[in-house]
């Protein structure tokens, strides 16, 4: 499916996902900026990763508003990732991994959403099927320090279920990170998840329940700013801070 969307920014964005109500919907509100919106105030990003890139709405509205800086996107799943390729050919600053993240290297079956590539999942659940693919999964530290990455300034982490294997890995760069979207998927990663930021990080904005949520984390020097409460006020004036359920956000692994 093909389709035109404007931007957060006002102009078109043309783009390419699987031909599902969920997809359109899903990719739809990444693009328009109502999923992980943009924060102008973070300055200076250089090196943006996207874990769990799906078909590329997020690599694509990243790349879009931070064209300067280098964008990795991670993507196992060949179905998404063929969706993804095609998306990004436009923004050269994208760099494409045919890998996941995680806490160790290994391949692992990845199981088939059922009725769409935003659900596959390294765990067989009720949604997915059983049919699946083998993926590759590279433990996130040591992957980012072989290729030179000193850090990272903005991270989003959609990694249906390995959100906290892939923190625990990139431990040592959180301190870099500026900007942290992340989704959770059970009570345990949520607590896991503000163990692991709490020294680093404070929460800017997020949808939380129980069992699944997705949230913004600020560096606190930078969630110190006043421009940040400022603009997380307009935000929320425009209705930008939950306008999507959880765990829509298109990340497959």
């Amino acid at each position: 499916m093909r389709f035109t969307v404007a931007g957060d920014d006002g102009e078109p964005v043309e783009f390419e996902c699987a031909d599902t109500l969920t997809s359109r919907w899903v990719c739809g509100e990444i693009l328009e900026g109502k999923t992980y919106p943009y924060l102008p105030f973070v300055e200076d990003a250089r090196v943006v990763f996207d874990v769990g890139a799906n078909c590329g709405a997020t690599t694509v509205y990243l790349a879009r508003h931070y064209p300067g800086a280098q964008i990795h996107s991670f993507e196992p799943g060949r179905e998404a990732r063929a969706y993804l390729e095609r998306n990004v050919e436009a923004h050269p600053n994208v760099r494409v991994h045919p890998i996941g993240l995680h806490s160790a290297d290994q391949v692992v079956p990845l199981y088939k959403g059922n009725g769409d590539t935003i659900l596959g999942s390294v765990f067989r659940r009720d949604i997915n099927l059983d049919e699946s693919e083998p993926v590759e999964l590279r433990a996130a530290g040591p992957w980012v320090a072989a290729q030179g990455i000193e850090r990272i300034d903005v991270l989003k982490i959609d990694v249906e279920g390995c959100e906290v294997d892939v923190l625990e890995s990139l431990a040592g760069l959180l301190p870099t990170v500026k900007v942290l979207y992340i989704e959770y998927d059970s009570r345990a990663a949520r607590c896991e998840v503000e163990e692991l930021v709490a020294d680093t990080h404070e929460l800017y904005v997020g949808i939380q329940f129980l069992d699944q949520g997705r949230c913004i984390y600020l560096r606190s020097d930078i969630a110190d700013l006043e421009v940040a409460t400022t603009h997380l006020r307009r935000l929320v004036m425009e209705g930008r801070t939950a306008s999507a359920t959880p765990s829509s956000g298109g990340g497959t692994q």
